[in-house]
């Protein structure tokens, strides 16, 4: 079994403060808690709303910075009609490509089915990239209406 580097504030915080050594071994994780990494932090990012609705070009610096960290706010919008869905989607696509670098080639497709019309569903599909793990990966994704929140699983 291949283990990967925990990411570095998962390296930062001391599950056990009075111990002041730590195994190598803690500080790496199977592919499986990677992943389970890898979910909490994608829900973290889609359920973050950016504070700025467009970076002007003179700014690109911006483009890449924690000013456009989660998505845009589509509450407004609802997500009935195929193009907002659409535009939903490459905004999540673009969030995750800027912000979650252990997944490489993201893709994301609104997931069919005579329940899923009236809700947004959506599948991640990614490559799962954290040397030495390389591994496709899937999360299905909805948003919750209760919670206002998106959830994902995988």
């Amino acid at each position: 079994m291949d283990y990967g580097q925990a990411p570095l504030l998962d390296r930062l915080i001391d599950e056990d403060p009075a111990n002041s050594r730590e195994s190598a071994q803690q500080r790496l994780m199977d592919a499986r808690e990677i992943k389970a990494l890898v979910v909490r932090d994608l829900e973290n990012l889609l359920n973050c709303r950016r504070s700025i609705a467009s970076i002007p070009d003179e700014l690109r610096e911006l483009q890449n910075s924690v000013a456009v960290y989660g998505l845009k706010d589509f509450t407004a919008l609802g997500a009935d009609s195929h193009q907002v869905r659409q535009t939903i989607l490459k905004d999540v696509e673009k969030a995750i490509a800027r912000f979650e670098p252990r997944l490489k080639n993201v893709n994301v497709v609104i997931e069919t089915g005579d329940h899923k019309e009236r809700s947004l569903s959506f599948q991640i599909s990614a490559m799962l990239v954290v040397d030495p793990i390389r591994e496709p990966v899937a999360f299905d994704t909805y948003f919750d209406t209760t919670r206002k929140a998106f959830v994902i699983s995988g």
